[in-house]
């Protein structure tokens, strides 16, 4: 009996092998330029709702970090100049970094390298942070006898005293149907509607203007790739490659800030959220999701109309596979021995059912499974969801990949999970729908 799937194995292609090697040419690298953007505008917004300051802060670092487009990737966006190199968040904590300014490139676990300059930068800043800080914040809390079990090492908060939380998955799907300024007009329509009268003006007021501040400022941060790459492609002597960054700059004109109209839109939309997220706040398992349900109609329509081949797609998600590991972050010494590998917990999900209870494993199922196998690097934390209809074809695939060691994919039970849910209180609709973070 024959496949409705096609599941023969799309080829790696050259270019992935070399992107990969070029990630991890040399160590990661700690870069101050969002440090020093942050403290910049923090420093001028003094008095202002957080929330404002926080919008306006994202802001100037979007307009003013330094950006790069890598040799040969077809999607873009880099949160630091080195490949694997990571920004800090001295809003969260700075005192275990400047602790370890002369030790974390030593380090056994996840070390970075850090030059002279960058610690003179970060330690002028850091000046700013002092009692302003959400780990003070949080020790402010804390009855004396939790901060001294902190203190000799009895328990710690670790990783979420020091960074962000993250622990999210957002509407990707949104962003790639109406694009940010889909969302701009939503919340332009929502601040029209307020009233002063209202109880919670201040506050509804504050965080829509925040939305519609942050939105345009990642449209811009878009626009910036696209002149760069515009300007590359003008410099480029190679007709390829020419065509590659045009490409890159029609792309980044379009998205986010409107509807993706092609798969390689979509994929270049999803990962400047993707990336974005992870710059505003150093957050931990900030997590695509069901990739392949949100991207499966911008992959079926290019295929069908005959824009897209299987490679050519192949090759886009590859590409957001090595971009997932681009994203890197610096753990104080103790939280990086628990969590070594550099790893972010970026889990991406495929396969499972829609809320009607149908099987909704698609080619593209088959295509992430495959990236993983590609790129072959920790992110995403690829899962795969199985229950008594999950296509053997899909089962198959999973298990080739597991059978190679890289420790992916996990494998998460729908008929285990889904009554769980609902003993929560979730619909059956909804809980049908869950991803893992």
């Amino acid at each position: 009996m024959s496949s409705k799937f096609n599941n023969n194995p799309t080829a790696k292609s050259e270019r992935i092998t070399r992107l990969v090697e070029n990630l991890y040419r040399n160590m990661p690298e700690i870069e101050p330029a969002r440090a020093v953007l942050l403290t910049e505008s923090y420093k001028e917004t003094e008095g202002e709702p957080i929330i404002m300051r926080r919008a306006k802060a994202f802001a100037h670092i979007l307009a003013n970090i330094p950006i790069t487009i890598r040799d040969e990737e077809l999607i873009v966006g880099s949160s630091t100049l080195a490949p694997r190199g990571c920004q800090t968040f001295p809003e969260f904590s700075y005192e275990w970094l400047e602790a370890e300014f002369d030790t974390i490139e030593k380090r056994s676990a996840d070390p970075f390298y850090i030059s002279e300059e960058t610690k003179k930068q970060l330690a002028e800043v850091h000046k700013y942070w002092k009692g302003k800080t959400t780990s003070e914040l949080a020790l402010s809390y804390m009855a004396p006898e939790a901060a001294r079990a902190i203190e000799h090492n009895i328990f710690t908060p670790g990783n979420y005293f020091y960074n962000g939380v993250g622990h999210v998955t957002v509407q990707y799907d949104k962003v790639l149907e109406i694009g940010l300024e889909g969302i701009i007009r939503e919340a332009a329509a929502e601040l029209a509607g307020c009233s002063v009268g209202d109880g919670d003006y201040a506050r509804r007021h504050c965080f829509l203007e925040a939305v519609i501040m942050s939105c345009a400022a990642v449209i811009g941060y878009a626009g910036r790739y696209a002149a760069l790459a515009a300007k590359e492609a003008q410099q480029c002597t190679d007709a390829e490659r020419k065509q590659e960054l045009l490409q890159i700059a029609s792309n980044c004109e379009r998205v986010p800030a409107k509807g993706a109209r092609s798969f390689q839109e979509a994929c270049q939309s999803f990962w400047f959220i993707q990336q974005l997220l992870q710059m505003e706040s150093s957050g931990h398992s900030i997590s695509p999701g069901r990739f392949d349900q949100y991207m499966y109609p911008y992959y079926k329509k290019d295929l069908d109309e005959g824009r897209i081949t299987r490679d050519q797609a192949q090759e886009l998600v590859d590409c957001i596979w090595v971009k997932l590991n681009d994203l890197n972050k610096a753990r104080d010494a103790a939280s990086a021995e628990g969590f070594a590998g550099y790893s972010l917990f970026q889990n991406l999900i495929v396969g499972g059912q829609d809320e009607d209870g149908r099987d909704v494993t698609n080619d593209l199922s088959f295509l992430c499974i495959w990236a993983s196998a590609h790129v072959f690097l920790p992110q995403p934390s690829l899962s795969v969801r199985v229950w008594n209809c999950t296509p053997h074809e899909l089962l198959v695939e999973a298990a080739r990949l597991t059978r190679t060691g890289i420790g992916l994919p996990a494998y998460y039970n729908d008929e285990v999970i889904i009554p769980s849910l609902m003993n929560r209180g979730l619909t059956l609709e909804d809980a049908r729908t869950y991803n893992i973070i």
